[in-house]
C-alpha cells in the first residue's frame, strides 16, 4: 500500500503515519475465548481506522443455572463436553489516536459490525449413562438445538500499543460489541506487524 504525502509550508507530512496488521487472542464475559485479525491505519497523527475479523466461542447467555454438560472417559482419559455458542464479527471502526510516548500510543474507536452467530435453545432431558469397560459417559441434563442468526452490532474498543522495532510491536486492549444475538465484552493481547512509524531517539 502506498502512502499519500501532503506537502505543507513547513515541509512534508505523511497522511498515513502508521499502517500495520494485527493478530490477537483473548477472553471475556460468558467464559469466552476469542481471536481476531485486523489492519489499522493512523491518519495525520490524530485519527485511527480499523477493519477487523473476530471469532468468539462462549457460553450461551441463556444457559440454565442447573445445566450439566456431558461427562465420561475414553481409554480411561476423562472428558467434559459443554455446549458453546460461536460468533463471528466483521467490524469497521474509527476514532482518535493519542500519542503516549516516543513509541507508544493509544486508540479509542467505535463503529458497526456484521454479526453472525449461534442462538442455543435448551430443553430438559433425562440423564443416561453408558459403560463399555474402556469408555463411559453420562449425558447432559439438557438437550440443545442451535440456530444461526445474523444482524448488525455496535463495536467499541480501546487499545494501547508499543513499537519495539520499526516493523513490529505489541498491544493490549478491551472491546465490547452490542448486538441482538449475544453481546460480548472482553480483552485481548496482540502482535503488530507493519509500518510502526517508530521515532528515533534524539541524542543530545
Amino acid at each position: 500500500m502506498s502512502l499519500a504525502i501532503i506537502t505543507t509550508a513547513t515541509g512534508q507530512t505523511k497522511t498515513i503515519n502508521k499502517f500495520y496488521l494485527q493478530g490477537s487472542a483473548g477472553g471475556g464475559t460468558h467464559e469466552s475465548a476469542s481471536y481476531d485479525f485486523s489492519m489499522q491505519a493512523i491518519i495525520k497523527n490524530k485519527w485511527s481506522a480499523t477493519l477487523s475479523y473476530q471469532e468468539l466461542s462462549m457460553t450461551p447467555k441463556n444457559q440454565p443455572a442447573d445445566y450439566q454438560g456431558e461427562t465420561g472417559y475414553v481409554f480411561f482419559i476423562p472428558y467434559t463436553y459443554d455446549v458453546d455458542a460461536t460468533m463471528s464479527l466483521v467490524s469497521l471502526t474509527a476514532g482518535r489516536y493519542f500519542k503516549l510516548g516516543r513509541n507508544t500510543w493509544a486508540t479509542t474507536e467505535a463503529g458497526l459490525s456484521y454479526v453472525s452467530g449461534e442462538k442455543v435453545s435448551f430443553q430438559h432431558s433425562q440423564v443416561t449413562s453408558t459403560n463399555v469397560i474402556i469408555a463411559a459417559s453420562t449425558s447432559s441434563n439438557y438437550s440443545t438445538t442451535k440456530e444461526n442468526k445474523s444482524g448488525v452490532g455496535f463495536m467499541m474498543k480501546t487499545d494501547v500499543n508499543w513499537a519495539f522495532s520499526s516493523f513490529m510491536g505489541l498491544g493490549a486492549g478491551f472491546f465490547a460489541n452490542i448486538n441482538s444475538i449475544q453481546s460480548p465484552i472482553g480483552f485481548h493481547v496482540k502482535l503488530l506487524v507493519g509500518g510502526m512509524g517508530r521515532e528515533k531517539k534524539i541524542r543530545k
